[in-house]
């Protein structure tokens, strides 16, 4: 039998009601997917600075991690969304340090998020074995 567990860490409710964070099913293992999660910050800013903007991402995603019962390791597969060219090197600098072994990913450089003034966002799917 397959398990669906919604997962709210709070980012979510400031984009739209009822968008999970992540969501992990499971049956034999566990998998989590976490929601395509930008940089807010708990109060629902964005931070000035694009790195800090790229580090409460990934703090954010860990977070929901967390709460599904994973870690940043875990992770199988993300997609990476940057609304600049012009912060990549910033990103992959800041996402080098922060994922350190090497999942399924792919980076895309897009016109623009849902809110305009987010310039990154991310989705994971992590893996628990059973």
């Amino acid at each position: 039998m397959t398990t669906i567990n919604r997962i709210f860490t709070g980012v979510g409710a400031h984009i739209a009601p009822g968008y999970a964070d992540a969501v992990a099913v499971s049956g034999s293992g566990t998998q989590i997917f976490v929601s395509g999660t930008p940089g807010l910050r708990e109060d629902g800013t964005v931070p000035d600075d694009f790195a800090d903007e790229a580090r409460q991402c990934w703090a954010n995603v860990e977070t929901a991690l967390d709460k599904a019962g994973a870690t940043l390791t875990d992770i199988v597969y993300m997609r990476q969304w940057l609304t600049s060219r012009d912060n990549v090197s910033d990103y992959l600098a800041v996402s080098k340090a922060i994922i350190q072994h090497e999942p399924a990913a792919m980076l895309s450089i897009i016109d623009g998020l849902v809110w305009p003034n987010q310039r990154v966002e991310v989705e994971v799917i992590a893996v628990l074995p059973s």
